[in-house]
Parts: structure tokens; sequence; C-alpha cells
């Protein structure tokens, strides 16, 4: 009897801390999504009648630089970076097969049903910085060294000639091998528009499953809406609004 009561309790506490969590990301989502130029950001994405087939939605909101930071190597060091770029606030929408169910969930789901089953994933940024310089430097940020200590291999990055992409600052495809062997592909789209720095990119593992010109078809999408958007311009005189905490 004693079993069974302390059983119901751990669920009763488990559901509790489930729904606790829940209310307070729907709480945060609310507040981040009120915040100045949200919507304007969110003009700029995809539509649900636009969304890739094949895909499932798994992020669609505001990122502050608090949020971008949360899960960096170094929060502050991160944070200080974002603010001398003059980063003021973002919009994302990530889209991922298969669906995410947490990392809990994913992990095992990866080593059991899902071994050997292809994992992509398509990305969409666009971030709104005080001015044009610090868009500049946001998407021109150089790649990483070709040492990639945590799995012992390396990353290779080279540029994807063939996009026809006028407006792009860079194309660029990464892989990641190990032993030679290319285990991930990243293709991303990286250009500024006004004040706007904007990122495309489609990661796959094994490497195939996305194509370049799939992410620079959306990058297309995401820079004909550009030129209307005011926050596109190269200036502004307006204060810089403060970001909720993550």
């Amino acid at each position: 009897m004693a079993v069974l009561v302390v059983g119901i309790i751990l669920i009763a506490l488990l559901v509790g801390f489930s729904l606790l969590q829940w209310y307070l990301r729907r709480r945060q989502a609310a507040r981040e999504r009120a915040l100045p130029h949200v919507a304007e950001l969110q003009s700029l994405a995809l539509t649900a009648s636009e969304f890739p087939a094949g895909y499932h939605l798994d992020y669609w909101g505001p990122l502050t630089n608090e949020r971008l930071a949360l899960f960096s190597a170094d929060e502050n060091a991160t944070l200080d970076e974002l603010d001398e770029l003059g980063r003021v606030i973002g919009y994302r929408q990530a889209f991922r097969d298969p669906r995410s169910y947490g990392e809990l969930i994913d992990v095992p789901l990866n080593l059991t049903l899902r071994s050997g089953k292809q994992q992509r994933m398509l990305t969409l940024d666009v971030s709104l910085f005080e001015d044009a310089e610090g868009a500049a430097e946001y998407v021109g940020e150089a790649p990483p060294s070709s040492d990639d200590g945590d799995s012992g291999g390396t990353i290779r990055v080279s540029d994807v000639g063939s996009h026809e992409l006028d407006f792009a600052g860079s194309v660029r495809q990464w892989s990641r091998l190990q032993d030679g062997d290319e285990l991930q592909r990243k293709v991303e789209v990286r250009w500024r528009s006004g004040r706007l720095g904007c990122v495309v990119a489609g990661d796959s593992e094994p490497p195939g499953g996305i194509e370049a010109l799939e992410v620079c078809a959306l990058a297309q999408r995401i820079q004909d809406r550009l030129a209307s958007s005011p926050l596109a311009q190269e200036s502004t005189q307006e204060s810089v609004p403060e970001t909720a905490d993550a």
C-alpha cells in the first residue's frame, strides 16, 4: 500500500511539474511576443501555407538576446557580444523531420526506433540591429577552425558557387567529417538587408537529406519580403527597447 501511495505522489509531482513548466513557457512566450518589432519580424517569415512539406514545426517565435545566449558555452560573454553588435531582437522558425519530442525522448528514440533514420532541420532567423553595421558584422561571422574537438573529427567549410543569390553575403556548406567520411552536412545562407541580419540554414545527418537549392529558395522567399519592410532601413533614431528575461 505504501508503495502505491508513493507512486501516486511521484506521478502527481511529475504531472504538476510538467504543467508548471508549460505555464511558465506560455507566460514567457506571451511576454516576448508583445515586445516591440516582433510582429514586423514575424510578417517577414514563412506563413503556415508556406511551411516546408514533410517537416514538423519545431519552434516559431521571437528570439531575445537572453534566449539566444541561454544555451551558449558562455552566456555572459555571448550577451556582451550581442550587446556590442547592437542586436535588438530576432524571430526564428525551425522545422524538423522527424518530429522532436524533447531531448529525453529523442535520444532513446534515435538509438532504437529511429536508428539510421535521416535527421533534417530547416531554420530561418531574422535579427534586427541598431544599425546596418551591426547586422553586417553579425552575418559576416568567420567560420570556426576545422578541428571539431567534441567528436574528434573535423569541420570542412566550402563556398556554394552556383546559387544565383545576388543579395547573399555568403552561401556555405559545412561538412562534419570522421575518418574521411562525411557524417553531417549543413548549407547556410547569410545576408544583410539594412538593419536586418538574416540566416537560413538546412542541416542533414547523414548528409543528402537537404539540397542547397532548397535552402536558397527559402532565403530568396524571405529576401523578397524585406524590400518593403521599414525595419530594413540603414539607420534608426528610435531608442532600443529592453528585452524580456529568458
